[in-house]
Parts: structure tokens; C-alpha cells; sequence
């Protein structure tokens, strides 16, 4: 086997001799060239032509030979290979030596030849090998003509299975075209290629083949610099043989398209696309010699291309695109050189076919090869930096394959990827315009890869956010925003990450600050996707989230001043800008109304997120927005459903709670997106939400402006808040007064919180008022507890003033204080609120008769509720308006309670009626002390009996379990302390009645009670 360095040698050695012995080769006769046959069969006394007879010490001294050869060293792998080709092929001449008929058949031959030279007929040579080709079927004789341009011995030589007769024969075909080219002679050299070609190269042996190859390299040498003129006749049969079943031929093919294009120099490259093709297949390969062999053609042609000034990309890009998509890493190899090596070349830009490949090249960075990785590396950081330096960048081609490589799950594509857009975005020369049509893929990109398990990947993506976010910000002119909106509102829909979230929210907040006014077209479609994110567990999600619908809500506000828009604290009005109709409009604009209501609307549908976020989303959205606006915008809200929900009591469901219905109700039903809110948005929930509020109002350090500006709704005027007409309060302290109004009216729907108000605000005379109206309502243990709370919270620092005034004995509303305080004494049980307060009072008690002082009432400060002297400035206040709401609202909640309690007992006809139900929240409850299931609670939390399956569940009676049978009856004892469970006390035995399903509970007898417990 022969290397191309050899191949050289031989070629010079070759080309020596030929100026010797070729020159006249066709005026020697027949004669003269049988003697050097002879002669040179003489020189060979090792080997003959299989033409003629062969001898078996022939095959002896050639045995012999091999055996005097020095011992070689140890071979390598590939030797050993080729060692198995060899003893292939000295088997298969053993064979053919030991076939008696072939023998037969030469000697038969021998004696016939003087004949047949006598016949006009051209001779037939038997094949120089008796070996069959791979793949071409049978051994097949070879036709020599007489009328060829080569001589017959040379025909003869360059089909031999000897190298070197080969070799000898390739010499004298260059020097017989040399010898054509100078007279020429262009038919007599096209008729020495078309015999290589058509009778060698496509021969069925493979011998043949090998010779003709040779032969046609031996030409392309003898042509010198006019090798160009024949590169039509001389490289289709080359190329051809590229794909040769027979890896010595293959390698032949390569050595001999080395010799031409070493010949042929630039005038090769018209035919690149074909030879690059040949290439690829060459480094394919399984043979090793055939990819060493590819590899030093592959440099040569190279340096071709390299040297040359004509070379055409735009004709080699489409082949390139084709075997950019291949996997096999020795062509990967190859077109990773190939992209480096013209990307060198000076007179050639690929980074305007970038696009072209930039995906093949990306996908090699994940190949199994390390150092295809390193060169696909090497090369694409090299191409970066040409797109910083480069003018021009045609940006979106190469957007759309970074955005998917952002997604591919090796991470140095990954981190590739988004390194390029980071590059993309700082681009010097795009003036942040380039990359506006294509804002909305880079951002998809960036937010996958913000929540990447790769540290480094997010690092960059982090700070690729950042920059992108401060380029949009800063964009002058207008772009679509749909793309950007659906983006961001896919990441919050369809990812779990925070990170993700947070930087979607952050680019919501930042459109609608640049873009306000073209962002309102979107808040329909944005606004039902933000209220489910506030659902999110990660708190960071739910604050920023609520920061975002701040500044929805503050959206329409142009014409308040600029700080309003951006606070981040509670910021009070100054004196001249409070309102007086917050009880008509509760709120600044339409804008603000929307958001709370669907905040709302979110919270009657979800009462899991009212327990656990409620009080962390209102008190954020008093500190973004402002608190007396947030408050009075709710309670608006809330109280308008009072009236829907009265009306439609006939309507409403058997839990027991009312339908809501009308404007208000569908505003908030578009804002989540069409769903029906009307069953879950109910008089219960009313109250629970009240509750939630006035909690909130009571202990939040938010809501400290709000308490400071109740508290000053009912204070005696003086000089500070004295208007210029003398004893008319100022237009500040009205304006507190209609706030407290407001909350009042909705507050209604929870009685403790109403009288909690009333303490607040300092309306001490209408607290007792209410206090006295307690006795008429259903005291239940939700009722009871929440008393307990607020004796709890009067030690709390937040009614610190009013644990001061119970000391005032001589202030007018002393009393109504001291009476309200002792009211809820009366209604709580034994119990540690009742000792504290008990307690309490007290020690006030001592100190007024220790002083011997009694509480006194000018008549001028006398007004009447209800028949009871006040000690409150009213102002344009009704009192005993205020008295009849708060009546109006409790009895909403009894009809309610009443028809539930009707709609239980028709429901089904085996209910199993018990005990006391344990009020819990949402209504319906999964146990209960006696009775046959679930108990339900009304509005309010007052006791009711339970019913439930066809099965009761009572721990004992007759026909407890079964269907038509109750369980034992018992009732539930309030709790002596907020952390107590309620505790049950066993009632009689079930009894059977006359109507199937109803067992008859037992009641409980509070004589049992002591210490709160059962």
C-alpha cells in the first residue's frame, strides 16, 4: 500500500524514465518490444505476466522471497488489517494455482498461440488476477484492441495484480500523453483517457480498476498545466470510483483526484460542489487508509480555495445546508474545516450566509465528539465576534435558531444560545431598533432560560432580561405590543417557576407605565390571568403581582399629581381635596372599582385564598393604593350586593346562602373571564369577608391612617376643626364622618364588627346601642368567639385611647363607654376574656367611687338615638339611620337563616336531624355533634340542626346506621379560649318517627356547663 508521499517519489522516478524509453515508443516495432518484454522478464525473475505460462518454482522463488524479507517489527492495528487483506488475496492465488483445469487450459493456450497470431482477430489476455472483484460477479477476460493508443503491454501491465508492473505502466502512459501534448495531439490524448475510463475504470476487476486510476493520474501529470482542457474526461471516472465496493480502489480514486487537483490548482474548482461531495463520502468511510487519504486531499483542496479568488459560496451553500443536518461525526468534522477555512479567506463574508448553518453548527455543540464540540465552539465564537464588529446583521433568521436552542436540553447550547442574544441586544450598530420586530421571541427565550437549572445559564439570562427590559423601556417610538402581552401572559400561565413570574410581572409593570394608554386595550384579557397568579404560593409572585394591578387601578389617573401614581405607602389627601360622596362613589375612577371588584370576585370564588392571602393582598394593596380608597370601594361593593341578594332569596341554594345578581355581579364575571360568580358570591360570604376586613382595619399596621381618621369623625369641635361659620364642623371632619358611614353600612353584616367600628371611631353612645340590640340576635359560638377577639384586642395596643377614657369619669361619653364595655361582659360566659375584662372594668368601677365622682351631661351636647341621650357631633349624620341599616341587614340574615333551616328539612327523604351544627367556615361541615351527616350554618353562624346522607353517623340509638334512623342528638359548647375546640355534650338516645329518614336529637342542658366546657 502506497502513501501519496510515495506516490511523489514515484512520480518523479516515472517521470525521468519517461524521457528516455517513451518518446519513441510508437516507432519501435513488434519485434523490438518483444525483446524488452524479455529483458524485463529477465530483470523479474521473481514474477511473470499471467499471459504467459507460469511454473510452479515461479510460485516457489515468490514464496522464497517472502521468506528471506527481514522480520518486521511488531504491527500496528491498521497493519494487522492490511496483513488480512494480503493473506485474503494469497489464498485466493493458492487456490487458483492448485486448479489443475486452469493449468491445462494455459498450456493448451501456449500451443495454440502461433496460430492464432496468424488470424486476423484481436488476442485475448486472461485477467492479470484470478481474484473476483467484490460486488461485479464472476471473472470476466478483458478485451485488448489492437487499434487502442496503448500498446498491448501496457494494457497487459496496468491490469496486473503487481503494483509495480502497474507502476510501469502508469510511467509509460505519462510519458506517451507527454509525447501527445507536445505535438499536440488532442484526439490521440481524449482516446488514451477514454480507454482508462471505459475500459479500466468500469472494469469488472478490480486490478483493472486500480490500473486505470493510475493511469489517469500518470495522464493528468504528463498534461502538466493543460491538465484543465481535460478535466471534463478526466474526473468522471475518478468520482465515480468514490463509491467502489472495494476500499484499495476507493483509495485509488482519491490518490488520483490528489495528482490532478495538485496538477489542476484553481481550474479544478468548477467541479468543487461534485468533489466536496466525494469528500464527504471519503471521510465516511470505514476503511482507514480511504479517511487518511480523504484527509490529505481534503487539505490540499483547501489550499486551493484558499489561493484562489474565484471561488463561489452562494454555489456551495446549498450542499452545505444539506450535509449540515448529518450526524456522523467525521462529516461534521469535515464541515466545521470547511466553514473555519472560509470564513478566513479575506475575499469571502460568511457572515452574510450565516443563517445558513448557524443551526448545523449549534447541534454540533452537543455532539458525543469532544473535539467536534471544541471546533463547533471555537467557530461560533468566532462568528460572534464578527456580529459585533459587522455593520449589518440580518437579526431575525438567526433570532429564530437562538430562540430554539435557548430550548435544547444540552446545556452549552443553552448557554451558547442565550449568550448570543445577550450580543444581539448590546449590538453597537442596530441602535436597539434591529431587534424590535422580534422583542417577543428574544423574551420567550430569555424567561426559559431564567428559571434554567444552570446557574451560569440563568446569571446570563437574568442580565439579558434586564438589558432587554431597558431597551424597550427606553424605545422612542411605538411597537405591536400583542406579541409581547401573549408572551408574558403565556409564562404566567404556563410556568411554575418564580423567577419567570417575577420578571413577566416586572415587564407587565414596566408596559403599562411606558405604554398606559395602549395597555388599556389588553387589561380585559391581562386582568383574569393576574388574578390567578395572586393564587401563586411564592409570596414575592403575589406582592409583585399586586403591584402590577396597582398600577391598573391607577392607570386613568392623569390628572392627579404624579407622586399618587407611584407611592409605595398609604398617602392621605390634603384638607382640600377630601371628598364627601364616597358613600355614592367609593372610589377614584372606574379603573380602581374594576380591580377590586374582581379582587372580590376572586375571593368568593376561592375561600381557600381569602384564608390564607386575604390579609396579605389587602394590605398591600392599601399600602400601593390608598387605604380609605380601598376601604370604601369594598364596602361599596359589598353592600350593593345586599339588595340582589334579597331579592333573589327565593332563588338561592339549599346550603343556605343567597344568589347574587346585576351590574356589579357580571363586571366581575367578565373580569374572571365569563365564569359564574353569582352562587359562590353570597350573604355568608359577605360576613366573612366583613370580618376579614375589620380584622385587618383593627391590627394592621397599613391601615394606621384609616384608624387615625376614624377616629377623628366624632370629636367635639374646637378651634382646629371649627369652620369660619362658629360651630359647624370643618369639611374635613364631615368627610371623615361619610367615610365612617360607608364602612358602616356594609359592616352591618357582621354585628361584632360593627360595635368594633363604633369603638374606633369613638361613637361610644351608638356602640351601646348596638350592645342592646345583641340580645335580640341568635347568639351562636361564631357570635361568641368573636367577642372574644375583640376583649382580646381591647387589651391590644390599638385601643390603648380607649382603656385612657374608661379613666376619664368626668367626660360626657364616659358612661355609654363603661356600659358598652359592660354589655359584652354580660354576653360573654365564664371565660379568661371574661375575667380580663371583668378585671378591667373593675378597677374602673374602684376609681370612680374612690374619687366619689359621677359622669355629667350638659343639655346643649344632648341629642336623642332611639330615646337615649348622645354625646356624639354628628353632623349631617343620621344615627338613628344608621340603627334602622343595621336592623334592616340583621333580619336579611334571619329570613336567610330560616329558609335554609326549611330548605334542610325538605331536602331528601332520609335526613337524620341531630344536634347543634359546629359552625365552621364555608357552610356545610364534615362532622357534627348528633345527627345523621353534614350540618350547614346560616349566615350569621347561628345553630341549626344537621342533615345529611341516607346513613347516620350518631354514636349511638337505635337506629343509628341505617337509613330512616338518626344518631344521638347533643349540642356544642363554645370554647373558653380562641385555641379551644368546641366541645359537644351527648343528648338523648334517637327515637324512630312516622316519617322515614328523621331521628329525633337530644338537647343539651347548660346546668352541665362550667368553665366554658361541657
Amino acid at each position: 500500500m502506497s502513501s501519496y508521499n510515495d506516490h511523489d517519489a514515484d512520480h518523479q522516478s516515472y517521470q525521468s524514465s519517461a524521457a528516455t524509453d517513451v518518446s519513441s515508443e510508437h516507432g519501435k516495432s513488434r519485434h523490438h518490444r518483444k525483446q524488452r518484454d524479455q529483458s524485463q522478464q529477465s530483470r523479474s525473475s521473481r514474477r511473470r505476466f499471467l499471459g504467459s505460462r507460469e511454473s510452479s518454482s515461479s510460485a516457489v522463488s515468490s514464496r522464497d522471497k517472502q521468506q528471506q524479507q527481514p522480520v518486521p517489527p511488531p504491527p500496528t492495528v491498521q497493519q494487522q488489517q492490511h496483513q488480512q487483506q494480503k493473506k485474503q488475496q494469497q489464498q485466493q492465488q493458492q487456490t487458483a494455482q492448485k486448479n489443475q483445469q486452469q493449468k491445462y487450459a494455459q498450456q493448451q493456450q501456449q500451443q495454440q498461440k502461433p496460430q492464432q497470431q496468424q488470424k486476423p482477430m484481436t488476442p485475448m489476455i486472461p485477467p492479470p488476477s484470478t481474484s473476483v472483484g467484490l460486488g461485479h460477479g464472476p471473472r470476466q477476460q478483458q478485451v485488448i484492441s489492437v487499434e487502442s493508443p496503448l500498446p498491448p503491454v501496457v494494457q497487459r501491465c496496468l491490469g496486473d495484480r503487481s503494483y509495480d508492473k502497474r507502476k510501469s505502466a502508469a510511467l509509460e502512459i505519462e510519458a506517451l500523453v507527454k509525447s501527445l501534448q507536445e505535438t499536440h495531439n488532442t484526439a490521440m490524448i481524449q482516446s488514451v483517457f477514454a480507454v482508462l475510463s471505459k475500459d479500466f475504470c468500469t472494469s469488472m476487476n478490480a486490478n483493472y480498476r486500480k490500473g486505470g486510476l493510475i493511469g489517469i493520474a500518470a495522464g493528468s501529470i504528463g498534461l502538466m498545466n493543460n491538465t484543465r482542457h481535460y478535466l471534463d474526461v478526466l474526473l468522471p471516472p475518478v468520482l465515480h470510483c468514490f463509491d467502489d465496493p472495494e476500499s484499495r480502489v476507493r483509495y485509488y480514486a482519491c490518490e488520483s483526484l490528489y495528482n490532478i487537483a495538485k496538477v489542476a490548482r484553481t481550474s479544478i474548482l468548477q467541479y468543487f460542489n461534485q468533489i466536496f461531495d466525494g469528500l464527504t463520502r471519503l471521510f465516511a468511510d470505514v476503511d482507514v487508509d480511504v479517511k487518511n487519504g480523504a484527509n490529505l486531499l481534503d487539505r490540499l483542496i483547501k489550499d486551493i480555495v484558499t489561493e484562489s479568488e474565484t471561488f463561489h459560496v452562494e454555489q456551495f451553500l446549498p450542499l452545505l445546508q444539506n450535509y449540515i443536518r448529518r450526524t456522523n461525526p467525521y462529516i461534521r468534522q469535515l464541515l466545521v474545516g470547511w466553514i473555519t477555512v472560509l470564513d478566513s479567506v479575506p475575499d469571502i463574508s460568511m457572515i452574510d450566509y450565516l443563517p445558513d448553518f448557524l443551526d448545523g453548527l449549534f447541534n454540533m455543540l452537543s455532539d458525543s465528539n469532544r473535539e467536534i464540540r471544541q471546533a463547533a465552539d471555537s467557530a461560533l465564537s468566532e462568528f460572534l465576534r464578527e456580529v459585533r464588529l459587522s455593520t449589518v446583521v440580518e437579526f431575525g433568521p438567526m433570532v429564530s435558531i437562538l430562540v430554539l436552542q435557548c430550548n435544547n436540553k444540552e446545556r452549552l447550547n443553552r448557554l451558547t444560545a442565550i449568550t448570543w442574544l445577550a450580543e444581539l441586544i448590546h449590538h453597537p450598530h442596530s441602535g436597539g431598533d434591529a431587534l424590535l420586530p422580534y422583542h417577543a421571541e428574544v423574551l420567550k427565550a430569555i424567561m426559559t432560560c431564567i428559571s434554567d437549572g444552570e446557574g451560569e445559564i440563568r446569571k446570563v439570562a437574568e442580565r439579558t432580561n434586564d438589558d432587554l427590559l431597558s431597551l424597550v423601556k427606553g424605545t422612542e417610538g411605538g411597537f405591536d405590543l400583542s406579541p409581547l402581552i401573549d408572551t408574558l401572559t403565556g409564562e404566567l400561565l404556563g410556568k411554575d417557576d418564580v423567577p419567570t413570574k417575577m420578571a413577566a410581572l416586572r415587564w407587565i409593570n414596566m408596559l403599562l407605565e411606558k405604554r398606559k394608554g395602549d395597555m388599556n386595550t389588553f387589561i380585559p384579557n391581562l386582568l383574569p390571568v393576574l388574578l390567578q397568579t395572586l393564587s401563586d404560593p411564592s409570596d414575592a409572585v403575589v406582592l409583585l403581582n399586586l403591584q402590577v394591578l396597582s398600577r391598573i387601578s391607577l392607570a386613568n389617573k392623569g390628572n392627579q399629581k404624579e407622586e399618587q401614581k407611584d407611592r409605595g405607602h398609604a398617602v392621605e389627601r390634603k384638607e382640600g381635596e377630601a371628598r364627601t360622596d364616597w358613600d355614592r362613589d367609593g372610589g377614584d375612577d372606574a379603573q380602581s372599582q374594576m380591580v377590586l371588584n374582581a379582587i372580590l370576585g376572586l375571593f368568593a370564588s376561592d375561600r381557600q385564598l381569602l384564608e390564607t392571602r386575604g390579609s396579605l393582598i389587602v394590605r398591600k394593596l392599601c399600602v400601593l393604593l390608598n387605604a380609605k380608597s380601598v376601604y370604601i370601594q369594598m364596602a361599596n361593593t359589598l353592600a350593593s350586593y345586599e339588595a340582589s341578594a334579597t331579592s333573589n332569596m327565593d332563588g338561592r341554594e339549599s346550603h343556605g346562602t343567597s344568589t347574587v345578581s346585576g351590574a356589579s355581579s357580571n363586571g366581575i364575571d367578565n373580569m374572571m373571564g365569563g365564569g359564574d360568580l353569582s352562587s359562590v358570591f353570597t350573604l355568608e360570604f359577605i360576613g366573612t369577608m366583613v370580618q376579614t376586613l375589620n380584622l385587618i382595619l383593627l391590627t394592621a399596621a397599613e391601615l394606621h391612617g384609616l384608624r387615625v381618621l376614624l377616629a377623628k369623625s366624632f370629636i367635639n369641635p374646637s378651634k382646629e376643626n371649627r369652620s369660619s361659620h362658629g360651630s359647624q364642623l370643618s369639611k374635613q371632619t364631615v368627610g371623615t364622618q361619610q367615610v365612617f358611614a360607608s364602612l358602616f353600612r356594609c359592616w352591618c353584616h357582621c354585628p361584632v364588627a360593627t360595635f368594633s367600628l363604633c369603638l374606633l371611631a369613638r361613637a361610644y353612645d351608638l356602640a351601646f346601642a348596638l350592645v342592646k340590640r345583641f340580645s335580640e340576635l341568635d347568639v351562636t359560638v361564631s357570635f361568641l368567639m368573636q367577642i372574644d377577639k375583640l376583649v382580646q384586642l381591647l387589651e391590644s395596643p390599638i385601643f390603648v385611647h380607649l382603656r385612657l377614657q374608661l379613666l376619664d369619669i368626668g367626660s360626657p361619653h364616659h358612661a355609654c363607654l363603661l356600659k358598652s364595655c359592660y354589655g359584652l361582659l354580660m354576653l360573654l360566659p365564664q371565660s379568661d376574656a371574661f375575667r380580663s375584662l371583668n378585671d378591667r372594668l373593675a378597677t374602673v368601677c374602684n376609681l370612680r367611687d374612690n374619687l366619689g365622682v359621677s359622669p355629667k351631661l350638659t343639655s346643649d351636647e344632648l341629642m336623642r338615638i332611639g330615646g337615649a341621650p348622645s354625646t356624639t357631633k354628628w353632623g349631617g349624620l343620621d344615627p338613628g339611620a344608621l340603627l334602622l341599616r343595621f336592623d334592616e341587614v340583621m333580619e336579611v340574615h334571619r329570613k336567610s337563616r330560616e329558609l335554609a333551616q326549611k330548605q334542610a328539612m325538605q331536602h331528601g327523604e332520609n335526613l337524620g336531624i341531630g344536634g347543634i351544627a359546629i359552625p365552621q367556615q364555608g357552610g356545610v361541615y364534615p362532622r357534627h355533634v348528633g345527627g345523621g351527616g353534614p350540618a350547614s350554618v346560616g349566615g350569621n353562624g347561628a345553630w341549626m340542626t344537621g342533615y345529611g346522607p341516607q346513613h347516620g353517623v350518631g354514636p349511638s340509638g337505635p337506629y343509628a346506621g341505617y337509613p330512616g334512623g338518626g344518631g344521638s342528638g347533643g349540642a356544642t359548647a363554645y370554647p373558653t379560649t380562641l385555641m379551644d375546640p368546641p366541645v359537644g355534650a351527648m343528648g338523648g338516645p334517637a327515637q324512630a318517627v312516622q316519617r322515614p329518614g328523621v331521628g329525633q336529637g337530644g338537647v343539651i342542658d347548660m346546668r352541665t356547663m362550667r368553665d366554658g366546657r361541657v
